[in-house]
């Protein structure tokens, strides 16, 4: 192995580069041949687990090539010549504090404090957080983290920017300034390479080259209008889902796994003027009400930070109303006591990895009924993976924490999915999903749907709302929430404000 950086114009080289990790059999990376030139922008893609992020961790030096030679070389010398902006925005949180997370760098750098100051101002009004200075970073939504992310890293201004699918938890505000910053950085240093990792298509139509991972290999080098004309190989790579006439997301059947039916199943989630506050905080919430209904599914959207994944813990019972009440009813309009309805009312987090914690992904999937007195057998544990898009031959030892980031989401779907709940709060569920994976989540809430089960989904994917939603809590910035109609809400033209437009993804029809 060998790692080197030279003197000379700048670029990236790997001569036959191959990654493995431990225990594991196949390489995440299989003899990379690659050569990245002064200033060119380069777009990544492929299906979940396929060595993208891997490919980045090696870029960025987090991780050791073990075979082949990875080379970088640079006109001049900088400290850290390489800087990535991670899917998951908590895994590059150093600081308590907003402020001090952009001092973070500069502070290892040896800048002075005057300059310091006058860096740590400017970036926080470019990415539009100075109201997030003295924040907890601890406190921040996922779209919030994100963007001091970019700010952080952005700040020392490194030679390679590797961005691993930054725009996961930015809302569309956030996603045109990150678009916008990208721009300025092209023209203000021609010679700087990014590297963008990405799942969407409307994201590769911007750069000039396009690079598609398969399996460890790189399967495509061309411009992203020539790769993406041809179906059949974004088909095999996992870049488009085809939604073939019939085809079904076959969801393991409740009453297999000793689930409930009939008057003991909950009929609806009822929210009721509540408000919520952290701590000594201003309001999250403001006297929100909605209603969820068995086999309805209820979109949740907004701007980052106006309480769109505080709502939903408040519908799992994570957290209690500051005021107001949450309430759940049986399919008779009896209320039930709220002790009750655990495992019956459950949620994929944002960040689904905070939710594992046993060592192998099938003890992940059995684990919830197990808790609840229910029992899986190997059959149930198969299908359940089948259910989520994952080979349970090898998936069903593997350690969840060792999984790519739309690998780790399709087992939260199994593992939350294995408890047969009434109602399930999807939070961002397609963040790090590949378009199969987007295509098989459309399939998956429709078949939960015809079961009867209730869902909530928060995204900022208008795709997703649009071939889903039958209402939509639209969560504002100045706390004057509205509920309305899916059809309501598209037909306004702000919604574009709110969420991506609808014909960016080649997904699923109704």
């Amino acid at each position: 192995m060998l790692l080197s950086k030279g003197v000379g114009f700048f670029m990236i080289k790997l001569d036959n580069v191959t990654y493995r990790y431990r225990d594991e059999d196949q390489p995440a990376l299989k003899s990379i041949n690659l050569e990245i030139g002064p200033g060119e922008s380069v777009c990544v893609m492929g299906a979940n687990g396929s060595g993208k992020s891997t490919f980045a961790r090696l870029l960025s030096g987090l991780l050791n090539v073990q075979q082949g030679q990875l080379k970088i070389s640079s006109p001049r010398s900088r400290p850290i010549p390489v800087g990535m902006i991670f899917q998951n925005p908590d895994n590059q949180m150093v600081a308590v504090t907003v402020e001090k997370e952009l001092a973070f760098a500069l502070e290892n750098l040896g800048y002075a404090q005057s300059d310091m100051d006058k860096l740590i101002g400017h970036n926080l009004q470019k990415f539009n957080i100075v109201h997030l200075r003295q924040r907890l970073t601890t406190e921040l939504s996922g779209g919030e983290k994100q963007r001091v992310a970019l700010a952080s890293v952005m700040i020392f201004q490194p030679d390679i920017l590797v961005l691993d699918e930054p725009e996961s938890f930015l809302d569309e505000e956030g996603k045109a300034a990150l678009g916008e910053e990208l721009i300025n950085i092209k023209k203000q240093r021609p010679s700087m390479i990014q590297i963008h990792i990405s799942q969407y298509p409307y994201v590769a139509s911007r750069y000039e080259r396009l690079l598609v991972f398969d399996r460890g290999e790189v399967i495509a080098d061309d411009a992203p209008q020539n790769i993406l004309a041809d179906m059949d190989l974004c088909e095999r790579a996992g870049l488009r889902f085809t939604n073939r006439a019939g085809q079904r997301v076959v969801i393991p059947s409740q009453t297999d796994r000793g689930g409930r039916s009939g008057s003991g199943a909950l009929g609806s989630v009822e929210v009721d003027k509540i408000r919520f506050a952290y701590s000594d905080s201003d309001y999250v919430l403001r006297n929100l009400s909605c209603t969820v209904r068995a086999g309805g599914i209820v979109g949740v959207v907004g701007p980052s930070g106006t309480g769109k994944s505080t709502l939903g813990s408040l519908i799992c019972g994570i957290l209690k109303p500051t005021d107001g009440r949450v309430c759940y009813l049986d399919r008779n309009g009896n209320l039930v006591d709220p002790e009750t309805v655990a495992g019956r009312v459950s949620g994929v987090f944002q960040q689904p990895e905070r939710q594992f914690f046993l060592p192998t992904c099938t003890e992940e999937i059995a684990f919830g009924p197990k808790n609840l007195g229910q029992r899986l057998d190997s059959q149930n544990v198969e299908a359940l993976f089948a259910m989520a898009g994952l080979d349970a031959d090898t998936f069903a030892d593997r350690d969840p924490f060792t999984l790519s980031g739309g690998e780790k989401r399709r087992l939260a779907f199994a593992a939350v999915l294995s408890m047969s709940p009434d109602f399930v709060v999807f939070d961002e569920p397609t963040c790090g999903l590949d378009q199969e994976g987007v295509g098989r989540f459309i399939l998956l809430a429709r078949g939960l749907r015809e079961k009867g089960v209730g869902l909530v989904i928060i995204s900022h994917d208008g795709q997703i709302m649009r071939s889903l939603a039958d209402s939509i809590v639209y969560l504002r910035s100045d706390a004057g929430n509205l509920v309305m109609s899916c059809d309501e809400f598209f037909e306004n033209p702000l919604y574009r404000k709110v969420v991506s437009p609808v014909d960016q993804l080649d997904l699923p029809g109704q």
